[in-house]
């Protein structure tokens, strides 16, 4: 813990010396190293509302994933597992992930989560936006403390007087930390879909009681499982926004994403920070890596970039291989639905996101209001980049257009 608060405290007094953060509120508010990582209270609240964090235990029930490759212990062996999957196809024809026996499997989990409301309500409080997480943040996501005007989801959707859930997903933050061989895209469907149950029916949500609606938003590994979610279960929201996501495959390079991230075991990374994951958990090397697949130069502030990397949270192998792996067909789904993704999105546009959102999202959402948009200038982390208000703007101008 020593180590870690040492890092983290130099990192944000770094932040605080550059002279784009110099006057701003967030250096009066910034967080201590704890408050990032495994730890149940968030590093800022929004001023304008009222908040609760609460470690929720979670009835699950998913679809099992056997991890069928060799479980590595160091990063020879992750590297040698990550030369051979990414070898041209043909060579070697073993999926690292498939069926496990047996097929569905039952747990229960705790989930780190707040939720906040507004202070002063004008009768959108009642709307709830139950947010997930992509690889990288935890639920911190969406609720930046670094020049939070700016970037901070949470402090703006409150603004325009919606109330939002938010939740570290299973294996980040403070919840439960599972094998990262194990954790699967569908265990976190499952985890999604039963906290929205909760949610609906009034449950850890405040003084709010029970929502009128619900909003399910994601972002990029989250924004799959939110599909993944509405997708088998249409009655969990009234309405589904999905960012930083694409479903075209011609944009999905795999094999230039398992080479660009440099995958290295996360707990040898840091083990201050780290240390409570198995080697399953894996992390990219640095933060040039973070810039070259979520920023896109030179729209972003280099002090975000930084914040960025000294709040990333490690992410499942198996998460990363079952990504795709998910249900697609969404068409029982009738209420409005939002695709939002930058412009130069690296990670589901392969650089460059025109002409890839129509199909097959239109097609996979076929009964539903499909609206895909583009936000100029920015790559898959669009909630980063200086024009991040504006994509705020977009998704609750939608909310707002669609009677939420």
């Amino acid at each position: 813990m020593k180590l870690l608060r040492n890092n983290m405290t130099m990192g944000l007094a770094v932040m605080c010396s550059l002279k784009s953060v110099a006057g701003n509120q967030a250096c009066s508010q910034l967080p201590t190293p704890s408050s990032f990582y495994g730890s149940l209270t968030q590093p800022y609240y929004p001023p304008n509302a009222v908040c609760n964090d609460y470690m929720i235990p979670v009835d699950i029930e998913y679809t099992n994933v056997a991890f069928n490759a060799t479980r590595w212990g160091d990063d020879y062996g992750l590297n040698n597992f990550l030369d051979v999957l990414t070898t041209r196809a043909g060579v070697y024809n073993s999926p690292p992930v498939g069926p496990a026996s047996p097929s569905t499997q039952k747990a229960t989990v705790n989930i780190a989560a707040t939720f906040c409301t507004p202070k002063n309500k004008n009768g959108k409080e009642k709307t709830v936006i139950l947010a997930t997480h992509g690889i990288g943040p935890a639920r911190a996501h969406w609720n930046a403390p670094v020049m939070p005007d700016q970037y901070n989801f949470v402090q703006y959707a409150i603004g325009q007087g919606y109330s939002v859930f938010f939740y570290d997903r299973l294996g980040t933050g403070a919840s439960d930390k599972v094998s990262g061989f194990d954790n699967s895209i569908f265990k976190a469907i499952s985890v999604l879909q039963s906290i929205s149950k909760l949610v609906r029916n009034g449950l850890y949500t405040g003084c709010l009681g029970k929502p009128n609606k619900i909003a399910v938003i994601g972002f990029s590994f989250g924004s799959f499982t939110t599909h993944g979610a509405i997708a088998t279960d249409p009655s969990i929201a009234d309405a589904v926004i999905l960012t930083g996501i694409g479903f075209n495959l011609t944009g999905i390079n795999v094999n230039g994403l398992l080479r660009s991230f440099v995958p290295r075991v996360a707990s040898l990374q840091n083990s201050a920070l780290y240390g409570d994951r198995d080697p399953g958990y894996v992390t990219w090397v640095d933060k040039y890596t973070q810039i070259w697949n979520y920023f896109k130069y030179p729209n972003y502030d280099p002090v975000i970039a930084n914040y960025a990397e000294a709040a990333k949270q490690p992410y499942a192998i198996t998460e990363f291989l079952s990504l795709l792996s998910g249900p697609t067909d969404a068409s029982a789904f009738k209420g409005p639905v939002l695709a939002i993704t930058g412009e130069y999105d690296y990670i589901f546009c392969d650089g460059y996101c025109p002409g890839l959102l129509e199909e097959p999202g239109r097609t996979y959402y076929k009964n539903a209001k499909y609206v895909p948009y583009i936000h100029p200038g920015a790559s898959h982390q669009l909630f980063l980049h200086y024009n991040a208000t504006g994509a705020f703007q977009v998704i609750t101008n939608f909310l707002s257009e669609n009677g939420l």
